[in-house]
């Protein structure tokens, strides 16, 4: 920690040792994606957006107060959401219903009084409804009885027979007969007109008995549900000790319900009010953007110029820009979009181009920040992609405008290039290392 304490003690400046060296050493494999990610393409947007910044002298002020504004707006969408939810809460119709269901209650406890006795006059009344009901099953199924009995006396009569017919149709045939046969016929029909007779009689005497027991059963039901209306009435807005605390639990439920529909509704107030203020203070900054992008126009253009001059020492037929563009949009924390651009960038990266761009951005920092670092650092991933040609421009330009600077690169392509340079490369090798010769003698990762 002290070391720490120390290196950041050498940068008179806000940043840290290790922030700003990054920037001038490029280390990680994903420093080599990028030419503004210089540490890593995970790097927090805000942090890399305002040190690129800081390092190409662009203005800070506004990249501050963005950032600021954009932690207002994330706060304005999350609040956006909440608003949604609790909108979603309040319903009007329920509010007005729980209202006049807690004015019940209210003016019900106010006439509510307590029964001592009131378990045993409902348990009375309990016992009314349960004989009540037993009552009225009695008399239907005596009902039912009495439509049975005068379906019996409508259907159990004597056929009414022609004994004329039958004494006829037995005359002609009287060899078969004899008059003790037809004095029998007699007899039977006689003796089924008085089974019939008999049977309604019965029928008709069984009808009156029930009719009598329907009656009075009816009688007795009116005795009882008086008696059961009577308790009914007695019972009304009384009630015991239990039934009234159930009351007020409902009561105070129903409050609570209503109340927080309340804090509801101004929370929702509330935060309207606040999306309506964020708003404003986002469209008065995109104002203020407008004129602030009018004074950036210069430096911007100085600053794409700059990063021209030094790609021409690379492409005479292809010289590029620094392309700076200032962000009014809120999805990012960012400023500035900062995009090294140099024409015929192939998207595959193919021709060492996307690797160029990184130099000469680095070339351009470091002429923008001599005094800062003192050197400038890349790894042979740079140079995998880069003819050997550019590769021997980069060291004769390095020696002539770098005070110092590191590079780690494969002897192929180092031969390679010592055939183009116009300046003797192996008297700036410092170390030359293979499988069995380490830098620091051993490998880090084992």
């Amino acid at each position: 920690s002290d070391y720490i304490d120390f290196l950041d003690k050498l940068l008179d400046i806000d940043y840290t040792f290790r922030n700003i060296f990054g920037r001038f050493f490029r280390t990680n494999s994903e420093s080599y994606i990028e030419a503004v990610n210089q540490v890593t393409t995970k790097e927090n947007g805000y942090n890399n957006n305002i040190i690129n910044s800081y390092l190409l002298e662009l203005d800070l002020e506004f990249l501050e107060k963005k950032k600021l504004l954009k932690i207002e707006d994330s706060s304005l969408r999350l609040v956006i959401k909440e608003l949604k939810a609790l909108q979603k809460n309040v319903d009007k119709e329920k509010e007005i219903e729980l209202s006049e269901k807690l004015k019940n209650i209210e003016s019900n406890l106010s006439k509510f009084t307590i029964e001592k006795n009131f378990n045993e006059l409902k348990q009375e009344a309990d016992v009314l409804t349960s004989k009540l009901q037993k009552i009225r099953n009695n008399i239907a199924y005596k009902n039912r009885e009495i439509r049975n009995k005068k379906n019996i006396i409508n259907v159990n009569h004597q056929i009414d027979i022609d004994l004329n017919k039958i004494k006829g149709m037995y005359a002609e045939a009287n060899f078969f007969l004899n008059e003790d046969i037809l004095n029998h016929i007699d007899a039977v029909k006689e003796f089924h007109e008085t089974l019939f007779k008999n049977r309604k009689n019965k029928a008709l005497k069984d009808i009156d008995k029930l009719e009598r027991n329907i009656a009075e059963a009816k009688d007795q039901s009116i005795i009882l549900d008086n008696r059961r209306s009577e308790i009914f009435k007695y019972l009304e807005n009384k009630g015991a000790l239990e039934e009234y605390h159930s009351l007020n639990q409902e009561k105070d439920s129903i409050k609570e319900t209503l109340e927080e529909m309340g804090r509801n509704e101004k929370s929702i107030n509330k935060f309207k009010k606040d999306q309506a203020d964020i708003k404003l203070k986002i469209d008065k900054f995109k104002r203020e953007l407008i004129d602030f992008e009018e004074q950036m126009k210069e430096k911007i253009s100085f600053l794409g110029k700059s990063f021209r001059e030094i790609s021409e020492e690379f492409y005479d037929d292809k010289p590029g820009f620094l392309n700076i563009e200032i962000l009014d949009k809120f999805n990012t924390e960012k400023l500035y979009k900062i995009e090294p651009e140099i024409k015929g960038d192939g998207s595959d990266g193919s021709d060492g181009i996307k690797e160029m761009k990184i130099f000469i951005y680095d070339m351009l920092i470091y002429k923008l920040n001599q005094n800062l670092i003192g050197l400038v650092g890349h790894d042979n991933r740079l140079f995998d992609m880069v003819d050997e040609r550019q590769i021997a421009k980069v060291f004769e330009y390095t020696n002539k405008n770098i005070s110092q600077y590191i590079c780690s690169i494969s002897d192929t392509k180092f031969k390679e290039a010592k055939l183009h340079s116009e300046i003797d490369l192996d008297k700036y090798v410092i170390k030359n290392l293979n499988e069995k010769k380490k830098l620091f003698g051993f490998d880090f990762d084992k």
